[in-house]
């Protein structure tokens, strides 16, 4: 008889959750736009403190040049760049898409 008793207040605890879960649904997800924001440089490893400075002072001559005008200086950067223990990885920027109404009260398919 215990093993009925049981059973029975298992399918009662899962209806409950079913019920609950309908009566309450979980928020819907935040969907995003991405959209390309340039490149950073990031160390593959710990750099040593003069690896560190000789990064930091190349990335600092490209934030200078225009890529207009100094291409050739550029790519000797990042050639030097390159030969340095770092990886450049792809910034993305993130736009949360609106799920808001235009107007709360207006309906389309009434011509409104």
């Amino acid at each position: 008889m215990r093993s009925v008793d049981d059973t029975h207040m298992g399918m009662l605890k899962a209806f409950h959750f079913l019920l609950a879960r309908r009566n309450n649904p979980p928020p819907p997800k935040r969907k995003h736009t991405y959209e390309t924001a340039g490149t950073v440089v990031h160390a593959s490893r710990r750099l040593l403190p003069a690896e560190r400075s000789k990064v930091a002072g190349l990335v600092a001559q490209l934030a200078v040049l225009d890529p207009h005008t100094d291409g050739d200086q550029i790519k000797d950067i990042l050639k030097q760049l390159g030969a340095q223990p770092v990886k450049f990885v792809p910034v993305k920027r993130e736009t949360p898409i609106s799920t808001s109404k235009t107007y709360p009260y207006r309906s389309k398919k009434r011509g409104g």
